[in-house]
């Protein structure tokens, strides 16, 4: 039997001064809502904006939201693997920290799914594709 391993997390950063971002928002949710993802919106800047847009859309958007901690937004991109620090960007990540796969561009339902299918091919590498 194999053993069960905790969900990776699908780690969006995120600005209420990026339009692509925003317009992320509602395919974020529905990842949550269908597929039970998990999310975490790491807040570049203007947080309470940014958690009002968030939970505008949805209250589990909200509550996925974490602060930066003060860093500047370029710091904290390029600190997680965006070469040129450029929004949208997102990432997934195991439990243990490692990243999985990034994606830098529009964030659909389908790429959230596959960014964490990433995760699924490395934490069971001879697993057989569905």
């Amino acid at each position: 039997m194999p053993a069960i391993l905790p969900p990776p997390v699908l780690e969006v950063y995120y600005s209420p001064t990026c339009a692509p971002c925003r317009l992320e928002l509602p395919a974020l949710a529905e990842f949550v809502k269908t597929d039970g993802g998990r999310v975490r919106i790491v807040l570049l800047d203007q947080e309470l904006r940014a958690r009002r847009e968030l939970r505008a859309v949805s209250a589990a958007l909200e509550n996925d939201a974490v602060s930066h901690n003060g860093d500047k937004p370029r710091d904290v991109l390029l600190a997680a693997g965006d070469g040129d620090a450029i929004l949208p960007f997102v990432r997934s990540i195991l439990p243990g920290g490692k990243v999985c796969a990034r994606w830098r561009g529009r964030l659909t339902l389908w790429r959230a799914r596959e960014l964490v299918a990433a995760c699924a091919r490395i934490a069971s590498p001879g697993a057989v594709p569905e």
